[in-house]
């Protein structure tokens, strides 16, 4: 093997490393939540992600963008909010929405999305949100229907998402390149069913079944399965 060839199979090889280092870190490295979330057992019950690696999730900025692109979908002024979700003041998205970095940050639902729910007392403009009501789950439809509709409409493509982006804040150039040429192309086929995007496999087999207990045999979903009855329990009854 002559000196020449060698290099161009360590050039080769580098160039190979390199670009599974950067696929890796920008589609699969997994960063934990902030501590406030995986502290307390509200808040992460709330906002912790279940299963973020094993669904594509909204990229965020898509997430973000989608209500301020597209509020002729929404029953009313309010962006998420209007769509029936409950939303804790101060907080950055509503209750049930998971924001975590798994390669890019990506929006994924969790159990709260469809349990918690939000009520308003005479005279009392803050709702109070309660975690969870046995036999008591939130229609989800009204989100699912929107984001349907947003990747139907000719107007979710790059160029106009980006625009939007660009808006609230300006992308590193690789990130802008991964939106444009890989995570709105693919969000806008994957959001034709938002269902399994937003939910993990065990939580979509769930929200089919609610009676299975199929999904729940993994240590990590028996241990989320225990924290439900246990919010349930320690919920005010109806």
């Amino acid at each position: 093997m002559t000196r020449r060839v060698r290099i161009a199979i360590a050039v080769l090889a580098g160039l190979a490393i390199a670009t599974g280092t950067t696929i890796w870190w920008k589609l699969f490295r997994v960063t934990l939540q902030p501590a406030w979330i995986t502290a307390d057992g509200r808040d992460n019950y709330f906002y912790g992600s279940v299963g973020a690696g094993q669904t594509p999730g909204i990229p965020y900025w898509i997430w973000l963008s989608l209500p301020r692109m597209f509020p002729e979908y929404l029953p009313a002024p309010g962006g998420y909010a209007a769509l029936g979700l409950s939303w804790e003041e101060g907080r950055e998205m509503p209750v049930g929405f998971a924001k975590q970095r798994v390669g890019y940050i990506r929006v994924t639902g969790n159990c709260a999305l469809c349990h918690a729910f939000s009520s308003r007392s005479p005279g009392n403009d803050v709702p109070t949100i309660t975690a969870a009501t046995p036999g008591r789950s939130i229609d989800i439809q009204p989100l699912l229907g929107f984001l349907r509709r947003c990747a139907q409409d000719p107007r979710f493509n790059p160029d106009e998402i980006l625009a939007t982006v660009d808006q609230a804040t300006r992308l590193s150039i690789p990130d802008r390149l991964l939106y444009r040429f890989f995570l709105v192309p693919r969000a806008r086929g994957a959001l034709l069913d938002p269902a399994s995007v937003l939910f993990d496999p065990s939580l979509l087999e769930h929200r089919r079944d609610p009676q299975s207990t199929a999904p729940f045999s993994e240590p990590s979903m028996k241990a989320l399965e225990q924290q439900m009855k246990a919010v349930e329990m320690s919920a005010p009854q109806p």
